[in-house]
C-alpha cells in the first residue's frame, strides 16, 4: 500500500469529518466509554482553518480518505507548531498511514523553521507518538459539555530532517 499525501482543500472537508468520527469510535473504543468520545468529539477544531492556511494534509488510497493531519505554528513562539487533527480509518490503523502523515508534517515544519512540536494525545494516541520519539510532559482531564471527562496526554518533540 503507498498512499497519495497532499494538501487537503475544502472540498475534502466533508470526508475529513466523517473519517475522524468513525476513526474516534472505533479506534479510541478500547480507552474511553463511548458517551465520552462522542462528547470529546466537539474538541475536535479548526480544522478548516489548517485547510485553508495550507498546513493540513490528506492521505488517499484508492480515491478515498484514509487519513489526515495537520499543524499550525505556534503565534507565541514561532519555531514551534503544534501537531492538530490526525486520525486514520480504523480499516488503515497500524498500516504506516499515520507515520507517513507525521514525517510529511514534520519536514513541512522543518522547512519553515520550526524546531520543535508539541500535541495534545488522546489515549489511543500516546503510543504511536511515543514510538515517534514524542515525550509525555503532562496530563490533565478536559471537562465536557455533557459532565464526562477525557484524559488526555500532553507530548513534545524536538524535529530534525527525516526521509518521507
Amino acid at each position: 500500500m503507498n498512499p497519495r499525501i497532499y494538501e487537503a482543500n475544502l472540498e475534502n472537508f466533508a470526508h475529513i469529518r466523517s473519517l475522524i468520527s468513525k476513526s474516534a469510535r472505533i479506534l479510541q473504543s478500547k480507552y474511553y466509554k463511548q458517551a465520552e468520545i462522542e462528547t470529546a468529539l466537539e474538541l475536535v477544531s479548526g480544522i478548516e482553518e489548517l485547510i485553508a492556511s495550507g498546513s493540513f494534509l490528506v492521505a488517499e488510497y484508492e480515491k478515498k480518505i484514509i487519513g489526515c493531519g495537520g499543524w499550525a505554528i505556534d503565534v507565541s513562539e514561532p519555531q514551534k507548531a503544534e501537531i492538530r487533527g490526525f486520525f486514520v480509518h480504523p480499516d488503515f490503523a497500524r498500516r504506516g498511514v499515520a507515520t507517513l502523515l507525521l514525517t510529511t508534517c514534520e519536514n513541512k515544519c522543518l522547512q519553515r523553521g520550526i524546531q520543535a512540536l508539541y500535541l495534545t494525545a488522546t489515549l489511543s494516541g500516546e503510543p504511536f507518538y511515543k514510538k515517534g520519539g514524542f515525550s509525555e510532559f503532562g496530563r490533565f482531564k478536559q471537562r465536557l459539555s455533557n459532565g464526562e471527562s477525557f484524559e488526555l496526554v500532553k507530548m513534545t518533540k524536538e524535529i530534525q530532517r527525516v526521509n518521507a
